[in-house]
């Protein structure tokens, strides 16, 4: 029940890449930024690099200690405590499974308007969800040499194809040759509610930074690997949504008609592709965007089986999640288990749409309440852990930020349940303490049940070794 410790840290890294999907979040997630951040809306992720720089600062120093294929289950059960870590866990195994299905409706998405425009043919979604869902699975069952190397070849083509469309709007003046100030990266003409409102996207986009924690058990080096790829994730991603959220409100414009048709573009990169260099660019740009969407479906299901993995290892949930192939040392079982809900949840929304693009953004209102709770329970159990050291030794500027993200999270789940949503996304709160509730039965149903504390059992060692290295 081991897995296999071979992955470098340039492929360690490609799958928190990959989880962010940059592609997909520069084209789904900035236009509901700029109706409330107007032109700041480059500012605002200026801003939530920094937020996220401080949520990442406990997995950074957690991961410093303790490497667990469970991610946040590992990490917390090691810092505060079993029953505690279980339902971090818990809550991290739904994002990661319902973003199988959230993601692959992305996937359906860009994949369908693609095959439109080329042959004028319209498929239905749930088809091209079915058969990017046995592409994820096969690749999924497969070394996670093999994931990795697609994340970094397909995130690889499309972050450089946006670059490419963020170059042509800088050389040509954005808007109408005479767009081009540095005022988007400034508050500047926004709102104080307006900046709050648009913050929430921002934060959004960054979900999955914390993804290569689940390669923690089959890093070469996952003391150093883990958490430098945590923190470069948030760097290097928060670099890309600045330049092309940047790129992307000075080719609208800076008058309000441009920020609101930002504001109302149901594509933003693709609009702009079409006024700066063509139509038949915006099309490689859906194809990009496909890519990048089929990837982080691939590195969801990835870490899923991982968090499913962890969780049967301690016999949380059985036993049988914990199997790894012989040949291509994945936990194909749990894979299995999490390719079938993921499939299932996109499935169950057929009867009320006929766009999957809806389906993306409900499943994905559902997974986001329940990563804010487990990325706050991370926050949570690394105050815990180190405060004692951090303020006998006075290491405030290493404490700080851990503490700040608590506010931070706790704020953003507030912002996602009021004022109350649409259907149905005003059910999703419901929905989650159900899901809680389930949670809390299982530890009573194995409140007699001892589980060591440990983080990754077979890794004991590096715990021991860490001890004596300042976070």
């Amino acid at each position: 029940m081991r897995l296999v410790r071979s992955l470098s840290f340039i492929e360690v890294l490609a799958m928190p890449v990959a989880l962010m999907a940059p592609t997909a979040g520069m084209s789904l997630n900035t236009p509901f930024a700029a109706l409330t951040a107007g032109t700041a809306t480059p500012f605002i992720f200026v801003l939530s690099t920094i937020g996220i720089a401080c949520v990442g600062a406990g997995f950074i120093r957690l991961t410093r200690h303790f490497n667990d294929a469970g991610s946040v289950y590992g990490l917390t059960k090691a810092a505060v405590g079993p029953r505690y870590g279980f339902m971090a866990g818990w809550c991290l195994a739904l994002v990661y499974v319902t973003f199988v299905g959230t993601l692959l409706s992305g996937f359906a998405t860009f994949a369908d308007l693609l095959v439109a425009g080329i042959t004028g043919i319209q498929l239905p979604w749930m088809v091209t969800v079915l058969v990017g869902g046995a592409a994820v699975w096969l690749l999924g069952y497969r070394s996670i040499k093999l994931s990795v190397h697609i994340f970094m070849v397909a995130e690889g083509i499309s972050i450089l194809l946006m670059f490419v469309l963020a170059a042509v709007i800088f050389a040509k003046g954005g808007a109408h040759g005479n767009s081009f100030s540095l005022t988007p990266l400034t508050p500047s003409g926004a709102s104080f509610s307006g900046l709050s409102a648009a913050l929430v996207f921002g934060f959004l986009t960054y979900i999955g930074f914390e993804g290569s924690a689940t390669l923690g058990e089959e890093s070469e080096n996952p003391q150093t690997a883990i958490p430098l790829t945590v923190f470069s994730a948030v760097i290097l991603s928060g670099l890309v949504f600045i330049i092309i959220s940047f790129a992307q409100t000075i080719g609208f414009g800076l008058d309000a008609a441009g920020v609101k048709a930002y504001g109302s573009s149901a594509a933003p990169n693709t609009d702009l592709a079409q006024v700066f260099i063509g139509s038949w660019f915006g099309m490689v740009l859906n194809a990009g965007a496909a890519i990048s969407t089929f990837a982080c479906a691939l590195a969801s299901a990835d870490g899923a089986a991982r968090v499913l993995f962890s969780l049967g290892r301690d016999e949380r949930l059985p036993l049988r999640l914990a199997a790894i192939h012989p040949t291509h040392h994945s936990p194909h079982w749990a894979l299995g288990v999490s390719m079938v809900i993921g499939l299932l949840i996109a499935a169950a929304f057929v009867p009320f749409t006929d766009s999957p693009s809806n389906v993306y953004g409900w499943t994905g209102a559902l997974a986001t309440l329940a990563v804010i709770i487990a990325y706050g329970m991370t926050s949570i159990a690394a105050v815990v852990y180190f405060w004692k050291d951090d303020l006998a030794k006075r290491r405030y500027y290493q404490f700080l930020p851990i503490v700040v993200a608590v506010p931070l999270l706790a704020y953003t789940f507030y912002s996602q349940i009021l004022p109350v949503p649409p259907a149905p996304l005003r059910y999703w709160p419901y929905v989650m303490l159900a899901f809680l509730a389930v949670g809390a039965g299982i530890l009573v149903a194995q409140r007699n049940r001892v589980i060591k504390r440990d983080a990754a059992w077979e890794d004991r060692q590096f715990a021991t070794q860490a001890e004596g290295v300042e976070a």
